[in-house]
Formats: C-alpha cells, structure tokens, sequence
C-alpha cells in the first residue's frame, strides 16, 4: 500500500508529540536504512532488544528528561525564605550552562556561522568599557563594522568569549568606585555579602607608589579582572570549589585570559580546588574572646585574595587597597603576568584607584541573586538589632551573681541598708 508524503507527515508528527524525548525520524521510510517494506517477504535482520539494551536505553531517556526537568526547574522555581531551594537553582543553572555548551560543541556544524551573544549593561556606564559612539560603528568605508554593532564595546566583547553562555547574558552593575559608591574595602564587601549569583571584579590601579622603582607613566596602568560563579563569603578560609571563573588582564585591544589549572583525577583534596578568598580584619576583631588573640587567622592575610594560599594568594587586594599585588604563577591557576610587565619596577605591587563588580547570568539568575542577598541582609540587620537591646533583667541577674565587676560591692550594700531599722 502506498503511503502519501502528505500522510507520512502527519503520522511523523503525531509520533513526534507522543514520544517528545526520541528522535523519531528513523522510523520512516528512507531514514532508517534497517527499514522493510511490507511488500518484502523476507524476514527482518533486526532483533529483539537484550534487557540490559533496553535498560541502556531507558537510562539513556531518563537522563534527558532529567536534564529538561532541571532547565524547567531554573525557570520555574522560587526562593523560599532559607533559600534551601535557591541554592539548589544556582547549581542547576551551573550544571545547565555546562550540559548546554557540550550539546552545542558536539552538534556543532562547521557550515554554519556561529553568532557571538552580545552583552547588555542596562544602560549602565564603565570605565573599563566606555561606551561605543555610534560614529564609531562605521569603517573608514562608511560601511558598518560588524564587530562593533550594537554599540558594544569590542574589549567587552572579547571578554564574553570567556564564558559566553554567561556573560554574553543581561548585566547589572552591583558596585563602581567612580558612580557614587565610594573606594573602599569595606563597601565592596557590602555590596556584594549575600549576592549569590556570577559575578565580575574589574580592578584598574597603577604602580604602588610605595614601592616603584623610578618615575611612574601614565602608560603605566593596569586593569585586570575576575570572573566567578561562586558567591562571595567573608571567611579566614578559601572558598568557591566549582572551578567556573578565571582571571584576566585587560589589553588595549585584547583580553588575556587565564584559568584554572586541570586537576589530576586522583586529586581529592578540596583546599586544592578552593580559589576565592575574602577575609576582612573586622571579622577576627569581632569574634576575639581574650585580648591575646591574634589578627591574623591560619597565617592569613587580610583583605581578598583568588589563588595561591591564603598566606600569599595569587591575586592580593588589601583593605587598604594599597600595596596590592599580583603573583605571576601559583598552583591553581595557568602561569602568566596579570599585570602585563606594567609593574615590574615596583615588584609587582599597584595601587588600586577604581573597582568595578558586575552581576552577570541574566534576567532571572540576577533577581535571585539579589532576592537572597536581600534576605541574607535582613538576618545580619535583624541580628545588629537584637545585639543593641540589652535584657534589663537579665543585666540585674549578673549584677547579683556578680558577673559584672564591681556588682558585689553594690549589692552588699543594698542588703546592709535594708537591714537597717529606718529603712
């Protein structure tokens, strides 16, 4: 019996809707090459499917639809007031963004043109990006420069190459030094403890004057950078184990990348995989119980660190923001100069002189992100509250017990004056 195109079609789609996560093309005629026609007399050369192939195959289904299920997930879902399934959503955008970009290398086709995505600021300012003029979009022609559309700015676009599943996403300008919010260590802690979400560090400085050997140019200056995934915490230990981040220098016309080194698969230390680091000195002043505790925690240094240990990181920004400095090599991350040789008459220390973070991911990630750095915020306002209200009863208590010096003395001559006649 012979079967229309028009028909065919019709039985292909209605396949396709029942079994949405098989490809279901190979069941008609002409794409499956193990296909018999019904007019052929001879048996068919294919056999029934062992149970282990068919449990191979069940798993194989149960795995896509998990992946789907998890993309629908980060969509679909909300953050609860412990941010239990918060969390959960950042891991599962982390996982999707993985699975995605290998399904993307390994369907990749080299007849096909592969469009770069283009970030979008929200109409926020740079100084590390300045904005793309639209005269600047023309060639010397008069013809549209490609590279420039959109009003992009080419150094920021060669960035996004770095993770472009993420930062050629929406971008929202949590901190900037020069825009209002002032240069200071401690408010870039503020402005991003309790953001989780991906973000980046842009750092423009120059040689550290206190440490320059000769004249300093304004040729000299140096803008470098970190990308991350991982939330930044304040903690004497490093942090941030999923390795999605990279460091970066940024060239006058280029961007210089570099990232984790490849762990060997034997490796099963965790410190090895830490590569973020945030200690301010106000944690150890305000979790000291005796006079003699030390500054300093573990033989750490104050201020926030990517790489190296937390005695000497890789990347060193002080709380003073002075003094940096930034090592050419450690165990965590590729070799290479951060600060492109600018400041090797001042033994690679500079001065920090503008900061910049960016949370990047997109529309949803960023509301998130901010709705758990909002509820994070509540809790330490919340505790700063409760700490400035004293128990008035409990205060009396310790001053009979006589927890508080010079208690007893008071209270023994409460006691004697009610024994007292003419009291």
């Amino acid at each position: 019996m012979s079967v229309s195109k028009e028909d065919e079609l019709e039985l292909l789609a209605r396949l396709q809707a029942q079994f949405g996560d098989l490809d279901v093309t190979g069941f008609m005629q002409g794409n499956n090459s193990n296909y018999v026609p019904d007019d052929d007399e001879s048996e068919s050369s294919l056999e029934e499917p062992t149970a282990e192939e068919l449990q191979a195959w069940q798993e194989a289904q149960f795995a896509t639809g998990k992946t789907r299920q998890d993309a629908k997930k980060i969509r679909d879902s909300s953050l609860t007031e412990d941010g239990n399934v918060h969390l959960m959503t950042a891991l599962q955008r982390r996982r999707y963004y993985k699975t995605t970009k290998r399904e993307d290398e390994k369907n990749d086709d080299d007849g096909w043109v592969k469009v770069t995505s283009y970030p979008d600021l929200g109409g926020k300012s740079s100084v590390f990006f300045p904005t793309v003029l639209h005269d600047d979009v023309m060639d010397i022609d008069g013809d549209i420069n490609l590279d420039l559309a959109g009003s992009v700015n080419p150094l920021l676009q060669k960035l996004v190459e770095g993770d472009p599943e993420i930062l050629g996403t929406k971008w929202m300008r949590l901190y900037s030094s020069s825009d209002g919010d002032g240069l200071s260590f401690r408010n870039v802690c503020y402005k991003i403890r309790g953001y989780d979400g991906p973000t980046v560090l842009l750092i423009g400085g120059m040689p550290s004057a206190s440490k320059v050997l000769g004249r300093i140019h304004d040729d000299d200056r140096v803008s470098l950078g970190f990308f991350t995934t991982d939330s930044w915490i304040e903690s004497s230990d490093y942090f941030g184990a999923s390795g999605d981040c990279f460091l970066f220098s940024l060239d006058r016309d280029d961007v210089h990348f570099i990232r984790p080194k490849s762990m060997p698969q034997s490796s099963t230390s965790t410190l090895d995989r830490k590569y973020m680091y945030c200690h301010p000195s106000y944690i150890a002043a305000s979790s000291k119980r005796v006079k003699d505790v030390p500054s300093r925690t573990n033989g750490s240094v104050h201020g926030m660190g990517i790489g190296g240990y937390v005695s000497q990181p890789r990347l060193h920004i002080t709380e003073s923001l002075e003094e940096c400095r930034a090592m050419e090599y450690d165990h965590l991350f590729d070799d290479g100069c951060l600060l492109l040789g600018m400041c090797r008459n001042s033994l690679n220390y500079f001065d920090v002189d503008c900061i910049e973070i960016w949370g990047v991911g997109g529309d949803e990630w960023i509301a998130d992100a901010l709705q758990a750095q909002r509820s994070v915020k509540a809790v330490h306002a919340a505790n700063l509250e409760k700490a400035r209200k004293i128990d008035k009863r409990q205060l009396l208590d310790d001053f009979a017990n006589g927890l508080v010096v010079g208690s007893s003395d008071l209270y023994r001559y409460h006691d004697l004056v009610s024994e007292r006649c003419d009291s």
